[in-house]
């Protein structure tokens, strides 16, 4: 039975005795309640039926299972709290249904429900990131179990606050120092599922993919009003040096990247491919390296080009450097982020493209080729403050292509 004011549900306290709940847990349940809604990653209102609210099933032999609510409203992944271990748990239903212990206790999932609901609530200021910082610190300290891998169920819900965060930061103003930008970049590769780490960490996860680690004296390369003042290497595992380099272009820094090994003459197209995928993604021992921002370099034709797609993104293009391997993959990605029944809109680049056309330090040395879809007119007029050569395509099956003069 669901009881309560508008805001906040609570369980029936007869229920609640014949669960034979532990004090803290019927106290926390019968009295205090859980918010409704709470915003973000928990919703009491899920649908009725056999898994609605305060439903009880069977667990192991006397042991049962509470539903508290869900991720969402539509009741696909569902909270429950273990009677007998006092432990939450998501259940993700489906084919092979999951199960995850978000919590070690009722008490400390009911705080991080009311911290993150807060946090989502609220108008966001100016210290959004620190602020979102600082509440997972604490949550972190509250539950430590919670964070113990980035791929923990709360670990994932404050990322995801995070990138949002990053990205208003973004919309609001253009970084105010090389320091914000360095880190903004960080943010942007974070977005992509690079995740930065410690030295140590980097040394031990020697299998894992989309990994990034800093020298420990990072702070020390930047002046007290944000200049850079040295070059800082980033270390790599797991991916492509040409989305790094093209994280840091957004922010206008110039990233060099290692000259490539000369290729093998008799390599075939195919094979080439397949190695440039699995670079990507597998599913060989990922590749690593080493990139390096450098501090003395002003801009780059790569910056350029990003301020010109920074103007086509404001225009509703989908505008992407090295968005993919192929070229089939691009236009795939493009649509997935076109909505239902709309043309789409696009200017973007391969992967294959980026590494043929820039040099290690993102100016051209050769042809930059454009996948598009969209007004052309429009296009060319934005590429053209690249100051580049731009030649428009004489119709939609070619490309825009960018060249130096």
């Amino acid at each position: 039975m669901v009881a309560g004011a508008e805001d906040v549900i609570t369980l029936d306290a007869g229920q609640a005795g014949e669960l034979g709940l532990s004090e803290t847990d019927r106290v926390l349940l019968t009295e205090t309640g859980l918010p409704r809604v709470a915003g973000g990653p928990f919703w009491a209102d899920i649908p009725d039926g056999p898994l609605g609210l305060f439903t009880v099933l069977p667990l192991d032999g006397d042991n049962r299972a509470l539903i508290l609510g869900g991720t969402g409203p539509d009741g696909d992944m569902l909270y429950f709290l273990d009677v007998r271990e006092g432990v939450v748990v998501l259940l993700s239903q489906g084919e092979r249904p999951e199960f995850e212990i978000v919590n070690t206790s009722l008490t400390a999932f009911a705080e991080f429900v009311r911290r993150l609901g807060a946090y989502t609530r609220s108008e966001r200021p100016a210290d959004d990131k620190a602020r979102l910082a600082e509440i997972a610190a604490g949550l972190e300290r509250l539950d430590p179990e919670a964070f113990r891998h980035p791929h923990c169920w709360w670990a994932l819900v404050v990322a995801h606050h995070r990138r949002e965060a990053a990205r208003r930061e973004r919309a609001l103003a253009p970084a105010r120092s090389r320091r914000e930008a360095f880190y903004r970049a960080l943010d942007r590769l974070d977005e992509k599922g690079r995740r930065l780490v410690t030295d140590k960490e980097f040394a031990s996860e020697t299998g894992e993919y989309g990994l990034l680690t800093l020298p420990d004296d990072v702070p020390d390369a930047f002046s007290a009003d944000g200049a850079l003042l040295r070059d800082v290497d980033v270390r790599w595992r797991g991916g492509l040096e040409s989305e790094i380099q093209s994280a840091f272009a957004w922010e206008g820094l110039v990233v060099h990247v290692p000259e490539d090994e000369p290729e093998d003459d008799d390599e075939s197209f195919d094979a080439a491919m397949e190695r440039l995928m699995a670079a990507a993604n597998g599913p060989q021992e990922p590749g690593e390296g080493i990139v390096t921002c450098l501090a003395a370099a002003e801009t780059s034709d790569l910056c350029r080009i990003l301020r010109a797609f920074e103007r086509l993104a404001a225009k509703g293009y989908v505008a992407e450097p090295a968005l993919w391997p192929t070229t089939s993959g691009c236009w795939e990605r493009v649509a997935e982020r076109t909505a239902d029944g709309e043309p789409p809109r696009a200017v973007f680049w391969n992967t294959q493209s980026h590494d043929s056309a820039f040099d290690t330090k993102g100016d051209l040395v050769g042809e930059l080729y454009l996948g598009w879809a969209g007004d052309p007119e429009e296009i060319a007029a934005v590429l053209a403050g690249t100051e580049l050569v731009v030649k428009t395509p004489e119709d939609e099956g070619t490309t825009f292509i960018l060249a130096r003069g």
